[in-house]
Parts: structure tokens; C-alpha cells; sequence
């Protein structure tokens, strides 16, 4: 909701959308036609896209028709018009975005935003409220006095005495959505939030529901290292994923879990942190203490049916550590696994009990790691 308008003569922001738009239904409409008449008999073939998105990457993998060119580039076009809508609502780096704007403002007035950003907020909410506010996006302040944000200062640790202070601007029951579902307020003017533990989930769940309106049964989405699955591959098996080793020094794949049907997203404190005078400060802040967790050098990933709640549920379970963390996970029936060093340079797996039941796959071998990519993101799983 920008206040600009377009120039004299310029065609308006909202004539442009709706081109954007009907490019991108025409372009479906002819990869339809192309892929159901054109190609009748190609047989199903995986295709790979991949772009850059919310400052890290994004992967597609979609089985469509052999030769289905129309249809594969209506897809990109597609998965970059979701994600881009995602980044320019909850970017904290964009000035302009959503959130900075919300950040920026001092009122405690309703402040119009999209449809998706009440979602998100209303997602992370619920997660707050399971967890007691170890999980909770007015986290943001901390953040960046821990030097992580998008304006803190990396490598230097908080000023004690500055804490408080802002301790007291930091709490889920401090927003409010409105009524009407398209505006949020602040309870204390003061606050801001970081959606980064959740929106990149979102923009997963945004990319696949484009692609299974334009038909697709089968494909994978990637953000960041956050995954959502449908259908199975050509060969009839499931999406394969890798869950890295919480190794800071290296990036291995511990083992591979199949995928059919849902999403994955892993957190943990082993590969975003830095040294100072001898402690390790992980990216994770507890909103409860004000504090990053205590370095333990694990990760913990989380299966769901939505990859929006899995990534929040993946830091909100990392803040809690792997004994209340599993705790609570058996409690909700969540599939979790907890991966820690066992002290002998090796890994223990702690898994909940939704986890031990429901998952399969069990370790992989060391043909199947080989053949699973490791991606840039903080999870670091690949899809194969």
C-alpha cells in the first residue's frame, strides 16, 4: 500500500498487476494446450527451475510432459509472481516492504496490510501461544541488538544494560489483529517484528498452491532450504530429502526421509552464529530471555502439512531445546527430530514419537547421500 501514484500517462499500479496477471493465466492456458495435445504421449520427466528470492535461493522441480516448454516457463513465471508478493510484504531488508513500514510506524492504530501478512501473523501466533513465547515474531528488536538483523552489528554481543529496555518492547500479545483481517496493531508503539522464521515457509506454500492450481500433481519447492512436496517422482518413488549434519565446519547429508505429500523445514544453532571472547552466539534469540540459545552445535527439523507452520515450529522447538522440545512435540503430535553431537564426533538422533512412527526411510546410504544436492539455506536439504 504504497502512497505513490503512477506518473501522468503511466499506466497505474493496478493495470499493471492485472497484465501481470493475465500473462501469467495466458501462459498457463498455452502450457495446458501444449502439454495435453501437443505432447499426448511424452512421457513424464522431472524439469528443475531455480531463482533468487528473500536473500537466499529458491528450487522447483516439477514433473510435467517431456517437451512441455510453455508449461514449465508459465510455472517459473508463476513461482516468481507468489514469492516476490511474499518478499515485498515481510522483507525486513526492503525499506519499502510491509513490514518496514509496520516496523516504522509509532501509532497504535490499525495498520492496513495484505491478507497474506495478517495470515502469517495470525500462523505465528498460534505457534507462540503452544510454545509460552518461545516462538514470537516481536522478537525483531533483539535480533538486531544481538547484531543479526537487518541493522545489527555482526560479531558484537548486546550491551547488557541496554537489554531491558528493550526486553520491554518484546511479546506476541502485543499485536493485535484487526476485525476485518487486513489491518494489525501495536499495543505498545514501540514494537517490531521479524517474520524471517516463518515467512520463507510461507513463500513455499504460496509457490506449490500456484502449481497445483495450474493442474501439477507432482513437484517439490524449495526456499531456503525449507521443502514441500506433492505427488511422486516419474518413477513412482517419493521425493527424497536430505537433513544436513549440524556440522558448522563442513556441509554433509546425515541421512535422507521421503517426502510425499508435506512439507519439511529444519532449524538449529550450528551454522549462523559467531565467536566473541569465547562464546558462541547462535541467530536464535529466546523472546523469553532476551538471550540467543546456548550453542549446543544441533538441529532440529520438522515435518508438517504446512511448511508455513513447520519453519515456525522448527525455531520455536530450537529455542526450546531438545528435552522440552520433544516434550511439547509429543504433546502436539508433531514429527520432529532433534540431531546432537553424542560427544564422540559423531550424532545422536532424538526423535518424537510421531517421528519414530510415522517417518520412513530410516539412515540412507552412502549412494543415496551422494545423490541428494546440499542447498544454500540455513537447513541445507536437498531434494532428489
Amino acid at each position: 500500500m504504497r502512497s505513490d501514484q503512477a506518473g501522468a500517462g503511466a499506466p497505474s499500479s493496478g493495470w499493471r498487476t492485472a497484465a501481470a496477471i493475465a500473462g501469467i493465466i495466458a501462459l498457463f492456458v498455452l502450457g495446458s494446450v501444449v502439454s495435453r495435445y501437443l505432447y499426448p504421449d511424452r512421457p513424464p520427466v522431472v524439469q528443475e527451475l531455480s531463482g533468487s528470492t528473500m536473500g537466499t535461493t529458491w528450487t522447483a522441480k516439477l514433473v510435467v510432459p517431456s517437451g512441455a516448454v510453455a508449461l514449465v516457463e508459465a510455472a517459473r513465471d508463476s513461482i516468481v509472481a507468489r514469492l516476490d508478493r511474499v518478499n515485498a510484504s515481510m522483507s525486513t531488508w526492503d525499506p519499502e516492504s510491509e513490514i518496514s513500514r509496520f516496523n516504522r510506524s509509532g501509532s497504535v492504530e490499525p495498520f492496513p496490510v495484505s491478507v497474506e501478512f495478517v495470515d502469517v501473523v495470525r500462523r505465528a501466533e498460534a505457534v507462540s501461544q503452544a510454545t509460552n513465547g518461545a516462538f514470537d515474531v516481536t522478537v525483531a528488536p533483539l535480533v538486531t541488538l544481538w547484531g543479526f538483523g537487518a541493522d545489527g552489528t555482526a560479531g558484537e554481543p548486546a550491551d547488557p544494560v541496554a537489554l531491558p529496555a528493550v526486553m520491554a518492547h518484546v511479546g506476541y500479545a502485543k499485536l493485535r489483529i484487526g476485525d476485518d483481517g487486513r489491518s494489525l496493531s501495536k499495543v505498545d508503539p514501540e514494537v517490531s517484528i521479524d517474520l524471517s522464521a516463518i515467512a520463507k515457509g510461507y513463500g513455499v506454500d504460496r509457490a506449490a498452491e500456484a502449481l497445483s492450481s495450474m493442474g501439477l500433481a507432482a513437484y517439490a519447492v524449495e526456499v531456503g532450504g525449507e521443502i514441500r512436496a506433492r505427488g511422486r517422482k516419474p518413477d513412482g518413488k517419493p521425493w527424497l530429502v536430505g537433513i544436513e549434519a549440524p556440522n558448522p565446519a563442513a556441509r554433509t547429508v546425515l541421512r535422507s526421509i521421503p517426502l510425499l505429500d508435506a512439507s519439511v523445514a529444519t532449524s538449529g544453532d550450528y551454522r549462523n552464529f559467531y565467536e566473541s571472547s569465547g562464546t558462541r552466539y547462535a541467530h536464535i534469540v529466546d523472546p523469553r530471555t532476551g538471550s540467543p540459545i546456548l550453542w549446543q552445535g544441533f538441529s532440529v527439523t520438522v515435518i508438517h502439512a504446512s511448511a508455513t507452520l513447520a519453519d515456525a515450529w522448527a525455531t520455536g522447538l530450537s529455542v526450546l531445546g531438545p528435552a522440552e522440545g520433544i516434550a511439547l512435540a509429543d504433546g502436539e503430535s508433531l514429527a520432529v527430530l532433534f540431531v546432537l553431537p553424542d560427544g564422540d564426533g559423531g550424532y545422536r538422533e532424538l526423535p518424537s514419537e510421531a517421528w519414530a512412527s510415522d517417518v520412513e526411510g530410516g539412515k540412507a546410504s552412502a549412494a543415496a547421500r551422494a545423490q541428494i544436492p546440499i542447498t544454500n539455506g540455513m537447513t541445507a536439504a536437498g531434494i532428489s
